[in-house]
């Protein structure tokens, strides 16, 4: 026979064959037993909305005071921090700034003995609960920094479970929110997107 299926061709129909089944696969779980499951898939988009910022870390998780950090660093820069890039202390919850111009300012965890842990957000009168409580969903949404391992040294695990937990909390109140893994090699930043395209903060899920 002169027209022979090559190898190529054949891997591809394997490929697409097996991509189909799993498909299928997919299908039957959703359907399983008649029960029908929504399946939400993160999609970033524009928004009027302001962002607030959170922080999740070794289970625990803050909120931003982005006007105390700003105005901390600034103190620092009038000291020469920010023409060296030096990493210095920000007074705030055990974080620490660098401040970049193309990057705005960088934030590095010393210590989260003094976060919440998430649990908390399940309590009435907790500080971390009020402050999720506070965001307006017809004008701010919540953007995390979800750390994506742990210290080695740390009982604790990574920042998920708390973003996990306090983006349910805030889809019962109709707030979007976003987010974006970080790490110390790889830090969160704040910082103006007319200075860098890294300084967008899009929301990726919707509040019901």
């Amino acid at each position: 026979m002169k027209n022979l299926i090559s190898l190529d061709s054949l891997t591809d129909i394997v490929s697409n064959s097996v991509g189909i089944l799993i498909i299928f696969a997919v299908i039957n779980l959703i359907h399983d037993n008649n029960k029908t499951y929504q399946l939400e898939i993160p999609l970033e988009h524009e928004t009027d909305l302001a962002p607030v910022f959170f922080m999740c870390k070794d289970d625990r998780i803050i909120k931003m005071d982005t006007d105390t950090l700003f105005t901390n660093a600034a103190m620092q820069a009038t000291h020469g921090v920010a023409g060296a890039k030096r990493i210095f202390p920000l007074d705030y919850k055990g974080l620490f700034g660098k401040i970049d111009k193309q990057n705005g300012i960088s934030f590095y965890v010393n210590d989260t003995r003094e976060w919440p842990p998430f649990q908390a957000i399940e309590k009435r009168s907790s500080d971390i609960r009020k402050a999720l409580q506070e965001i307006d969903p017809k004008k701010q949404f919540a953007y995390f920094f979800v750390y994506d391992t742990s210290n080695e040294d740390s009982a604790n695990g990574s920042g998920f479970e708390a973003f996990r937990t306090a983006r349910e909390f805030l889809k019962q109140r109709a707030v979007k929110s976003g987010w974006q893994p970080v790490n110390s090699e790889a830090p969160a930043r704040i910082c103006d997107l007319s200075f860098s395209p890294r300084c967008s903060y899009l929301p990726s899920y919707l509040g019901n």
